[in-house]
């Protein structure tokens, strides 16, 4: 029997996101928040239970177009490259907070994945992630802790 790359890594998503939704289950809300609609955990939960039946479907359904995948053709440099800015991200988004960490990753990624334009660099970074932080923190009210922002009087 022949096992396809594709069935693997979907064998290691399903097992992925059992971790995932075992640990979105641990996390802490406000009491206040605890019955609310939409909290801290409701997504992460939601995407872990997602990863779990669409890996898990693809799993279990037969492929209908076997893919060959050519091992030497892929670019193991930017996957590694990548894997340790999200551990670099990881380790220093509670030190730097949410706005500076993120932006600073997704710039190096960027430049990690081959972008050289800097207007596309940056418009898809800092922006981005202002926009995406207005609207966790401005509109849902989800509190995000960041010294950087608080350390330039923009939070509080």
């Amino acid at each position: 029997m022949n096992i396809s790359p594709s069935k693997i890594i979907s064998l290691l998503f399903f097992v992925f996101s059992g971790f995932y939704l075992y640990y979105a289950f641990q996390i802490q809300v406000f009491t206040f928040d605890e019955d609310a609609a939409f909290n801290a955990k409701t997504f992460p939960i939601y995407l872990g239970y997602a990863g779990l039946f669409f890996s898990g479907l693809y799993i279990v359904l037969p492929e209908t177009k076997p893919s060959n995948v050519d091992l030497t053709v892929l670019d193991y440099k930017k996957t590694i490259t990548l894997v340790i800015l999200m551990i670099l991200y990881g380790l220093t988004i509670l030190r730097a907070g949410y706005f500076l960490s993120t932006s600073i990753f997704l710039v190096l990624s960027y430049i990690a994945l081959g972008e050289r334009k800097w207007i596309w660099i940056f418009l898809l970074s800092f922006p981005f992630v202002a926009v995406f932080m207005y609207l966790l923190h401005g509109l849902l009210n989800i509190y995000l802790r960041d010294p950087f922002l608080k350390y330039i009087g923009i939070m509080g």
